[in-house]
């Protein structure tokens, strides 16, 4: 054998064993990366276990009047200190103030994980937040709450547990306590609902076994917190469900649970189910997408419960009486306004969120100036949407404005109070004040608010010859992917920003003069730009008395300056009116008109009959004295009304017809 023929061969081979024996290493170390890499995600996963809290929720026996929940809270981190504080969620979202329930809780018990009992004790100044000593070490504790339902909800605003008969809803945040510090968009909790003996369950939480009539217990898939106080349940033992949507590249599925006291649950008609679904469609060609990617509409339709609704990001909780579903005439005034109001919040109110309102927990106090956009925009592209769908004709339409231009007109308190302070300090004036409540306010935010947004729906008309309108401000500022996940926060700068860029115009000036300046009386120029004359005349309005937020009894504000019940109390006065200048006030009694009796057509005739110096007589009763008040007055009968201007566009009729595109 040559030499040379030998060396290339034995190289080859040296070359052959290097590159297996690379080979070879290349494969251990990807085997070993692939190793790792497992490793490392399967302690992530365990970091997550770890961490996930665990919620049951036993409301299997309704009649007791109690519900019994049981909560597996993680607490390795601040357990080194030997003390921890759980908060019980106050800010809940769509209530605009501190008003969990937390009053109604009526049993709470606090054990470590070896089954020992923990002391805990209020935090001072703050009920809403506990303090508990914890053993160093420990991982985790367990909460018992018992919880009573059905509590007046002046303080909860809706989002409560109620139960009656065979329907009830619970509201997942009356029934959890969470760790300080924990942030409600990366926290996770698992729940689980053991609802009573053959009764449906629904809820836009996703299950994690299958079956809406679970035999003993219904499990959830793992949400984040603030999915889950976001998420209503309600149950029932008859329930039937409608899907609203056919053509899913418009509007992701929509879904109608509904819940009613009778076994075949027929209380709502199919005409109202046909109704919403319009609804549906109307909203989606009104905003173009959508934050979510399915919706579930909660319906109980029953007298045993209050009305009530509340909004939710991928649902809605509603309850109305069966009289109010059974044919869309029926379906009148704030019946007919829940359910639409309380969908459009999806978009205005839970995607898009005033930033003051966006906080990572729910107990930091909440800025709730702009309101006035969350609520006020809702009111009117509800009411709008209302309209489009065929819920509300035109001509009511035009009552519910009348309505609201008449009690702007005759609400004195913003001569004090601005639009905007009525957001800011929204949860103290939730509660209606029977005496001078005008001069007080309301959240008059959601009605002058809507008057806000039509206007400015209005002036985009104007402003583009028609070519735009407030539909297109809503394609902006709401886009979204179907997969959003969290809210996204707006301030006052982007709600110019946009409207300008759909059309230049001083929305800033306009924003500055009607919400947050004092005023000496309501500007009503929205009729004026909408086509319409809004002036003082001697004819009464037409508007039914189931008109929403219209006024019964006797209504002589826009003449006397005061109004009456039936029975003649009064009940409201207007400063430095007639009837204020003769010393009525709230709440007094009128015994007599003239020589007569007390009775509506007489005080309608007696200021018709008025002339000058032959006053108006009455006799009034205050706690324990009667007395003789004479109201100086002979301008006849007087009413706010609204009519067409026929010299200017219609503009009003354009809003209101149906998008068919």
């Amino acid at each position: 054998m040559q030499s040379g023929d030998s060396i290339p061969s034995f190289v080859e081979q040296k070359n052959a064993m290097y590159d297996s024996l690379i080979r070879k290493v290349l494969l251990f170390t990807l085997l070993a990366v692939v190793v790792a890499g497992t490793d490392v995600v399967s302690a992530q996963e365990k970091k997550e276990a770890s961490n996930l809290m665990h919620l049951l929720i036993d409301c299997s026996k309704p009649s007791r009047g109690l519900i019994e929940a049981t909560l597996q809270i993680p607490v390795a981190a601040a357990a080194k200190v030997g003390k921890i504080s759980l908060w019980y969620p106050k800010w809940v979202p769509g209530s605009h103030g501190p008003g969990g329930p937390i009053a109604n809780i009526a049993g709470l018990q606090i054990h470590g994980a070896d089954g020992k009992r923990l002391k805990w004790r209020r935090a001072p100044g703050e009920v809403y937040r506990l303090e508990v000593e914890v053993p160093r070490g420990a991982k985790e504790v367990q909460v018992a709450v018992r919880y009573v339902v059905n509590q007046p909800t002046t303080t909860s605003f809706g989002h409560d547990c109620f139960f009656a008969g065979n329907i009830g809803v619970v509201s997942p945040s009356c029934l959890l306590l969470y760790p300080e510090g924990s942030d409600v968009d990366e926290q996770q909790i698992e729940v689980r609902v053991r609802p009573p003996a053959g009764w449906y369950v629904a809820s836009a939480l996703a299950k994690s076994n299958k079956g809406v009539k679970p035999e003993e217990e219904l499990m959830f898939q793992p949400v984040t917190l603030r999915t889950l106080v976001d998420s209503p349940v309600m149950l029932g033992r008859c329930y039937r469900s409608f899907e609203l949507v056919t053509n899913t590249s418009l509007s992701p599925p929509h879904t109608l649970h509904v819940f009613s006291d009778h076994k075949t649950a027929e209380s709502i008609s199919d005409e109202v189910v046909k109704k919403y679904a319009e609804m549906v469609r109307q909203a989606s060609y009104l905003i173009g997408s959508h934050p979510f990617d399915r919706f579930d509409i909660l319906l109980g339709v029953t007298d045993a419960l209050p009305k009530n609704g509340l909004e939710h990001a991928r649902s809605t909780f509603n309850v109305l009486p069966p009289s109010s579903l059974k044919s869309v005439t029926a379906l009148k005034g704030w019946d007919r306004l829940l359910v639409p109001h309380e969908y459009l919040h999806a978009w205005c109110g839970k995607f898009r969120r005033p930033e003051g309102m966006l906080t990572s927990d729910f107990h930091t106090p909440k800025d709730t100036e702009l309101l006035w956009v969350y609520e006020g925009l809702t009111q009117y592209l509800g009411e709008l949407v209302e309209a489009r769908s065929g819920l509300m004709t035109d001509e009511e339409f035009k009552n519910r404005l009348l309505v609201e231009l008449r009690n702007a007109m005759n609400q004195q308190g913003r001569q004090w109070r601005t639009l905007a302070d009525t957001a800011a300090a929204s949860h103290i004036l939730r509660g209606a004040s029977p005496s001078w409540g005008g001069l007080r306010r309301s959240q008059d935010y959601y009605m002058e608010g809507m008057l806000f947004w039509l206007e400015a729906d209005a002036r985009i008309r104007h402003l583009t010859n028609g070519n735009k309108s407030l539909d297109d401000f809503c394609h902006s500022f709401f886009k979204s992917q179907r997969s959003v996940k969290q809210p996204a926060a707006f301030d006052r700068s982007e709600v110019v920003k946009q409207l300008h860029a759909v059309a230049p115009f001083d929305w800033d000036g306009l924003i500055s003069r009607r919400i947050e300046s004092f005023q000496q009386q309501f500007d009503p120029e929205v009729a004026s730009l909408l086509g319409y004359s809004f002036e003082i005349t001697n004819q009464k309005p037409k508007i039914p008395t189931n008109t929403f937020r219209q006024s019964s009894g006797v209504d002589l504000l826009d003449s006397l300056g005061v109004s009456f019940s039936s029975s003649g109390e009064v009940r409201n006065v207007l400063l430095d009116s007639p009837a204020d200048k003769a010393m009525l006030a709230p709440r007094q009694m009128i015994v007599a008109v003239g020589d007569h009796k007390w009775s509506t057509d007489r005080m309608l005739s007696s200021v018709e009959q008025a002339v000058q110096g032959k006053p108006i007589k009455l006799l009034v009763s205050e706690h324990d004295r009667i007395k003789s008040v004479q109201i100086q007055y002979y301008g006849g009968l007087a009413y706010w009304n609204l009519t067409r201007d026929d010299s200017k566009e219609d503009w009003l009729s354009q809003i209101l017809a149906a998008r068919k595109k």
